[in-house]
């Protein structure tokens, strides 16, 4: 039995959805633009065709409802998939700045406007908000699905009910995606999609077709249920878009089928857990209202305690993420420049509420942000015991902490495992240029923890899936360590990918 659907966006097209299924896919992200007439006869000719879709309600009015006939045909309908709210974490974030303004949405948040709530405050608001859309575009029990940007909201909103679809290719690094994906997935349940996504800010395509390859791959081997592309694909009268349009078809036709994949997300093991209050901060420029992206919820600025987690992702990669911001390799219009590969040792990310079941995997396990329930703190403390470490700063301990006699680190033992806190979690930079261990005792105790640095590893059940750049040298030397990081910039980020079993 087949455990992953292919995709592709598509619009109404009659033209459009023949050429979905000549190319394999087994449904269509579909675009109707608020053309609810060609809507019908679309999912009329999908059915005709084989082909599955997911209605994808980008550009429609925020207050937008099937219309009786459309809502009528789409019940007890195999055929039918669910809904996509397309970027919605970034559509809450900006909604004042003119990037979001083709949308239509003229100025107006997502979900919530957010201006004058506290943190607290303003998740509250946009969660309900979140409930209020997936209840109101829910059809027979099927998928409501929210796709993201960003590293972000993705488990405030998976908490209101609507599932994670994050996108590779784009703004941040691809294995940081799939952690937090991955992570509101195993948090809150299913299903979980990822979207190769090739638009290139005016350009239709900007990836060349190894990178494109290279991230089929590791949505396919992320164990999501569905995979899907968007981005000028179905034109194909670019040599590039007819390149990367039979990469796909390949890989749909010839590579899926003869590398079945024995496990999906629900299998996830992290070795990893970042645990921490979704607050929607992944850059630094979150700080203040007058820079892009936008503060938290879309009006808060974000404080120290909301930053201080991209450190940890500079650690965790060995230097190869950026210590300000997890997301910010855009700016640039280099191809160089947008990262798909990075090297992590089997990161999920997790919020304040998560209990036992999700970290009982993780033999490192950090805790940062606002906020850490008592239930999860003692989760946290449950796995140090059986033997795991866990990382947090002074503010979000329980006990006491002794800097006097430990000013590098105060490392508590505690049964099998270990307790480390530090002052804050910002010393955690990985300096390139100053050669040298910026925390000796921290270095000595997560060294063996964080992977080699130059491989990105999940592991299922019995299974690792690993993937390494072809190309290239290593990118990394030592972590924290004398040498120093060579940062080699591939262009394809050509990766290849291979099995062990454990």
């Amino acid at each position: 039995m087949k455990n992953v659907r292919f995709g592709m966006s598509s619009g109404t097209d009659s033209r459009q959805l023949a050429k979905a299924k000549e190319r394999g896919a087994d449904y269509v992200d579909l675009h109707f633009n608020r053309d609810t007439g060609a809507l019908l006869g679309a999912l009329r000719e999908c059915e005709r065709l084989g082909l599955g879709y997911v209605l994808n309600v980008e550009g429609l009015p925020l207050d937008w409802q099937f219309p009786a006939e459309v809502r009528e045909h789409l019940e007890h309908n195999d055929a039918y998939l669910g809904v996509m709210l397309d970027e919605c974490d970034h559509m809450q974030l900006n909604a004042h700045w003119t990037v979001v303004e083709y949308y239509g949405y003229e100025g107006h948040h997502y979900f919530a406007d957010t201006d004058g709530l506290s943190l607290r405050q303003a998740q509250a608001a946009v969660g309900e908000a979140i409930a209020r859309r997936v209840e109101n575009y829910r059809v027979d029990s099927k998928d409501v699905a929210g796709e993201y940007l960003f590293p972000v909201m993705m488990h405030a909103a998976a908490a209101a009910g609507l599932s994670p679809s994050p996108k590779v290719l784009k703004e941040t690094a691809g294995p940081v995606m799939l952690a937090v994906g991955l992570g509101a997935a195993l948090q809150y349940g299913g299903p979980f999609a990822v979207d190769v996504d090739g638009w290139w800010h005016p350009e239709l395509i900007g990836h060349t077709p190894e990178r494109y390859t290279s991230a089929l791959l590791m949505a396919y081997w992320s164990g999501a249920d569905r995979v899907y592309i968007e981005g000028g694909y179905g034109d194909e009268s670019h040599w590039l878009q007819k390149e990367c349009m039979d990469r796909y078809e390949r890989f749909v036709k010839e590579y899926a089928p003869a590398h079945p994949r024995p496990y999906s997300w629900r299998d996830f093991q992290p070795d990893i857990a970042i645990v921490r209050f979704d607050d929607t901060c992944f850059d630094t420029r979150q700080q203040s209202p007058l820079y892009y992206p936008g503060p938290l919820y879309g009006h808060v600025p974000a404080q120290n305690q909301n930053t201080e987690w991209l450190n940890i992702w500079n650690m965790l990669s060995h230097g190869y993420i950026r210590g300000d911001s997890a997301s910010r390799n855009w700016e640039s219009r280099s191809m160089a420049a947008r990262t798909l590969f990075a090297p992590l040792h089997g990161v999920a990310v997790f919020d304040e509420k998560v209990g036992y079941d999700c970290l009982k995997s993780a033999r490192l396990i950090f805790l940062t942000g606002e906020e850490i329930s008592e239930g999860t703190y003692q989760a946290a403390a449950r796995r140090v015991k059986e033997g795991a470490v866990c990382v947090l700063p002074e503010r979000l301990y329980r006990g006491q902490a002794n800097f006097c006699a430990d000013p590098e680190a105060h490392v508590v033992p505690d049964g099998a495992g270990q307790w480390a806190v530090l002052k804050d979690l910002y010393a955690l930079h990985y300096e390139t240029w100053t050669s040298g261990v910026q925390n000796k005792k921290l270095h000595d105790l997560l060294a063996p923890l964080i992977g080699d640095g130059d491989t990105l590893d999940l592991r299922f059940g019995r299974q690792r899936v690993k993937f390494t750049q072809k190309h290239k040298e290593p990118a990394q030397k030592t972590w924290m360590g004398g040498d120093i990081p060579r940062i080699v910039w591939d262009a394809e980020d050509d990766l290849d990918s291979r099995f062990e079993k454990e």
